[in-house]
């Protein structure tokens, strides 16, 4: 059988490039990131290879800064966030109009710029049009791709390092300070403040996509949680709200709340239970009477006084009635203790924490936040 005629290097010139198209180029940013989240950690404690920052109330984000100019708002729903916090997306910017990814929280706070977390329930619940009454920030504490490749591997001093040389001064997009090694003096501090949680990292940590990280712990300062709306009950002047937590990888009857009484709120809600309501309890344990019953779509932050010996959170009061945070991640999970130096060169691990599978709850796509 007779072979392919060849052509010399002469000939090849003579016809020009035989592939005369472009290859493919690849995206600057990556289409979605799974969020790293925390373990929840027993009390405060101080060691030089962690360092401590405020655990910010609001909306966990990540912004996806192109070269281009254009920004896009990834939350726990996966859904963009951009077009209900276009003061966020029209304003955020970094040095040199650098393509990044960034996480953080997308917040409203007070004058003394703590975060106004019944205010942002309102800016939740209004969207767009409450960005003049309340303006948001977004107060970013790590970078996770950077001029076209990720960043997740690098350890976390080297990833702060590169957020704060992308970021400047400015009124929305925030790069907020953390300490290194002093979490009980930080602790002190930020509880004096009103501050509900600190956030420990250990500095050489990578990012986790998608799991609870042993080296991301969260330091609660006061009693405060989120738990799933699990139903709503009608009552004489307002409604009660159903509260449902992940335990053992079942949604189980948490306690009940009042409220929400903001009228804005109120109407919100009431939107939002005609498109979600199912016709049986989506939850283990008590069920009260006459309830509507609702697809695990909806949160509700409360502060609580302490738990029954079941676990039922004691006379919560709401917060803020949410859909930014993902209701899987709504698990009762005991707290570790801190790392602790046993001896020389030892040191005791945290134990990884990892959301079970929860059925209709949980929302793809998903890697395994």
């Amino acid at each position: 059988m007779a072979g392919r005629p060849s052509l010399s290097r002469a000939a090849l010139a003579a016809i020009g490039d035989p592939l005369p198209f472009r290859s493919p180029t690849t995206p600057q940013l990556p289409g979605y990131i799974p969020i790293e989240t925390a373990v929840p950690c027993a009390e405060p404690f101080d060691d030089r290879d962690w360092l401590f920052s405020v655990d910010w109330d609001g909306a966990r984000a990540l912004l996806f800064l192109d070269p281009g100019g254009s920004v896009r708002i990834q939350g726990e729903m996966v859904g963009d966030l951009a077009r209900r916090f276009p003061d966020v997306s029209a304003t955020a910017s970094i040095k040199d109009g650098r393509g990044a990814v960034l996480d953080g929280v997308i917040a409203v706070l007070d004058r003394e710029g703590r975060p106004d977390l019944a205010g942002f329930g309102r800016r939740l619940a209004a969207g767009a049009a409450a960005a003049a009454e309340l303006p948001a920030v977004y107060l970013c504490f790590d970078v996770l791709h950077l001029d076209g490749r990720s960043t997740v591997a690098w350890p976390l001093d080297r990833r702060l390092e590169a957020l704060r040389e992308l970021t400047a001064p400015s009124d929305v997009l925030q790069a907020p300070d953390h300490v290194r090694g002093r979490g009980e003096a930080l602790a002190a501090a930020a509880a004096g403040r009103g501050l509900v949680a600190l956030l420990a990292r250990r500095a050489n940590a990578p990012y986790r996509p998608g799991l609870a990280s042993p080296d991301r712990l969260r330091i609660a300062l006061s009693n405060q949680t989120t738990c799933v709306v699990a139903g709503i009950v009608s009552r004489r002047g307002g409604t009660r709200l159903i509260l449902g937590e992940h335990v053992g990888g079942r949604l189980t009857f948490a306690g009940h709340v009042d409220g929400p009484h903001d009228r804005l709120v109120a109407s919100w809600l009431a939107q939002q239970v005609s498109a979600l309501k199912v016709t049986s309890a989506p939850l283990d344990g008590v069920q009260p009477v006459n309830a509507t019953w609702l697809r695990p779509a909806l949160t509700a932050t409360v502060r609580y006084q302490g738990r029954s010996a079941g676990g039922a959170l004691l006379r919560p009061t709401l917060l803020a009635v949410r859909d930014d945070v993902d209701p899987v991640w709504c698990v009762q999970r005991p707290a570790v203790a801190g790392p602790i130096e046993l001896h020389a060169g030892t040191r005791f691990s945290p134990t990884l924490l990892m959301p079970l599978p929860l059925g209709e709850t949980a929302a793809l796509p998903r890697a395994g936040r």
